[in-house]
C-alpha cells in the first residue's frame, strides 16, 4: 500500500505510511557534507525532450542532467493545472486534502500550518532561494514563509513586441518571435537571478536549495527568434487527432485557454498553418528553457559545485498540441498527466537509465526529504522514489491518481458540479466522474494503454474487461473517499 489517508474537514489526519527516509540514498551525514538541492520546474513541459525520445526537442542542456540521473518515464500530476498541481507538489499532498482544484485558492486556506517542500529545507538549516514561478504565481500565491529570499515571480510581459504589447484588452497573439536576445523575456531574467544566486552562494556556510521556476512553454508561446529558427522548415505530424471511441463529452473542453487568443478562433478547427506555428512556438520555448538552464549548469560546474549537488527537473502537467481534438491542458487524459521527472544526484550508481514505474509527482517531496535526510512533519501521500537511482529496474507496484473538476469553469470560478478522478496502472486508464454531493456516477471511461498510444477506444462496460473495470472502480471509489488502497 501506498499510503491510506482520511480527509477530516480542512486539516489533514494522516494515517501511517512508509517514512520519508526508509529507503536512504545517503546522499548527507548529519550535519556535514549536506547536498545542495537545484528544483527546476517548467510550465506546461510534457515529456518533448531529447531524453525522452521526442523526434523533435532539441535539448542538449535537459538531456545532460538526464545523462547523469535517472528518467522517470510515467510520472504523473496529480491535476492537470497550474496551482493544483504545484500545491499538491509542493506540500506533498493530493489535491482533496490541500482544497486545492482551482486556480485561485491557496492551499494555506485549507491548511494555515502545512510544511511546504521549501519550507522543510529552510527548516533544516539551508538557505532557500526562488526565482521565477514555483507556487502558482506571484500576488496572493505567494508563500513567504517557504522562503528565505524571493526574487521575482515575472508575472507580467510576456511580450515585447510592440503589436502584442498595445492590445487594448484581452489577450494578444498566440505566438511571438522577437529578433532579440534571451533576456528579453522572462525566462532569460529567471536564469540571470540563477547565476547570480549561484555565485553568491558558493560563499555560504550552510547548503542550498535553490528553485527555478521557467514560465515557457505555457501560452503564449513567445521566444526568441533563434529558438523558432531551430524548428524552420519542421513538418510537425499530429498523430491521434480523434477523439477516443465511445468517450464521453464530459472529458473535453473548448480549448478554453488557446481560444482566448486574438489569433484564434472562437470555435472550431484551426487552420493547418496556424497549427504548424503553434507546434513550432511550443518547441520554440522549450529549446528556450533549455538554453536557459544550460546556463545555470554552466556556471554550477565552472563554481565546482556540481559534485555535491542534487539537479531536479519537473513539469507541472502535461499538455495537448491538437492530439484526441484538445489543445492545452485541464483532463484526465494521459497526455496531460504525464510529466517529465529527472532525478540527478552525485552519488547514484545508476546513471543515463529510464525508469518505467508508475510514479507520482507527490513522490517527489519525500524523495527530496530522504536524500537529505530530513524528516517530515507529517506523512505525506507519496513514497520515495530513492530505490530506483542505483537499480531503475527495482520492483514497484503502485499506481497514479489524477482527478480534475467539470464544468470547465469551475477551475476559476466555484461552479464545479463534478469532479473526474482517474486512476494509471501499467496496462489501464480507468476514470469515473462523480456528482459533487451525492456521489453520483455520471459516466465511465476506461482505456487500454498498453502502448505508446494515447486513449483510443473508451471499453468501459465491456464484458471482456468487466472484472478489471471492477477492481479499478473500487480503487477509485475508495480515492475519491480519502481511502487509497491497491
Amino acid at each position: 500500500m501506498r499510503s491510506l489517508f482520511i480527509l477530516a474537514g480542512t486539516s489533514l489526519v494522516i494515517s501511517p505510511q512508509i517514512n520519508a527516509a526508509e529507503y536512504t540514498h545517503g546522499e548527507g551525514d548529519g550535519e556535514t557534507g549536506r547536498p545542495n538541492v537545484i528544483f527546476i520546474a517548467v510550465d506546461d513541459l510534457r515529456p518533448t525532450l531529447g531524453c525522452y525520445g521526442d523526434p523533435y526537442a532539441k535539448t542538449p542542456a535537459i538531456d545532460k542532467v538526464a545523462q547523469s540521473g535517472t528518467i522517470f518515464s510515467h510520472n504523473y500530476c496529480q491535476q492537470a493545472v497550474s496551482n493544483p498541481s504545484r500545491s499538491s507538489m509542493l506540500t506533498g499532498f493530493r489535491p482533496d486534502q490541500t482544497g486545492v482544484t482551482d486556480l485561485n485558492t491557496h492551499f494555506r486556506e485549507k491548511n494555515s500550518d502545512i510544511v511546504t517542500l521549501p519550507q522543510l529545507f529552510k527548516n533544516n538549516g539551508y538557505y532557500v532561494y526562488s526565482t521565477g514561478k514555483i507556487f502558482h504565481s506571484g500576488g496572493k500565491m505567494r508563500d513567504d514563509v517557504s522562503w528565505n529570499e524571493q526574487a521575482s515571480a515575472y508575472d507580467r510581459r510576456e511580450y515585447i513586441l510592440e503589436q502584442n504589447l498595445t492590445k487594448k484588452a484581452g489577450k494578444a497573439a498566440s505566438t511571438e518571435r522577437g529578433d532579440v536576445g534571451d533576456e528579453a523575456y522572462p525566462d532569460g531574467k529567471i536564469a540571470n537571478d540563477a547565476v547570480e544566486f549561484l555565485q553568491k552562494a558558493v560563499n555560504m556556510d550552510e547548503p542550498f536549495f535553490l528553485a527555478i521556476g521557467f514560465k515557457k512553454p505555457h501560452l503564449p508561446f513567445c521566444a526568441p527568434s533563434r529558438y523558432w529558427n531551430m524548428y524552420a522548415g519542421v513538418d510537425f505530424k499530429v498523430e491521434n487527432r480523434a477523439r477516443p471511441v465511445n468517450s464521453p463529452d464530459i472529458a473535453y473542453h473548448n480549448w478554453n485557454e488557446l481560444r482566448g487568443y486574438s489569433d484564434i478562433p472562437k470555435a472550431g478547427p484551426l487552420l493547418a498553418d496556424k497549427e504548424q506555428e503553434l507546434w513550432q512556438g511550443y518547441y520554440a520555448c522549450v529549446s528556450y528553457v533549455d538554453a536557459q538552464l544550460g546556463k545555470v549548469l554552466t556556471e554550477l560546474e565552472r563554481l565546482k559545485l556540481s559534485d555535491n549537488t542534487i539537479i531536479i527537473l519537473w513539469g507541472d502537467h502535461g499538455y495537448h498540441l491538437g492530439e484526441q481534438d484538445l489543445w492545452c491542458k485541464s483532463t484526465n487524459f494521459e497526455l496531460d498527466n504525464k510529466v517529465p521527472l529527472i532525478i540527478s544526484t552525485p552519488k547514484q550508481k545508476t546513471k543515463g537509465k529510464q525508469c518505467d514505474a508508475i510514479t507520482e509527482s507527490v513522490d517527489i517531496y519525500p524523495t527530496l526529504a530522504g536524500l537529505c535526510r530530513m524528516q517530515t512533519q507529517s506523512k505525506l501521500a507519496g513514497l520515495s522514489l530513492e530505490r530506483f537511482l542505483d537499480d531503475p529496474e527495482k520492483d514497484w507496484e503502485y499506481y497514479a491518481f489524477s482527478q480534475f473538476p467539470r464544468p470547465y469553469e469551475a477551475i476559476t470560478k466555484p461552479v464545479a458540479t463534478t469532479m473526474g478522478y482517474t486512476v494509471r496502472t501499467p496496462q489501464w486508464r480507468c476514470t469515473y466522474w462523480y456528482e459533487i454531493g451525492s456521489g453520483a456516477i455520471v459516466s465511465k471511461e476506461l482505456y487500454n494503454l498498453d502502448s505508446d498510444n494515447p486513449e483510443i477506444t473508451n471499453l468501459s462496460g465491456n464484458k471482456e474487461v468487466e472484472r478489471t473495470e471492477e477492481k479499478l472502480a473500487s480503487i477509485l471509489d475508495n480515492y475519491r473517499k480519502g481511502i487509497y488502497q491497491k
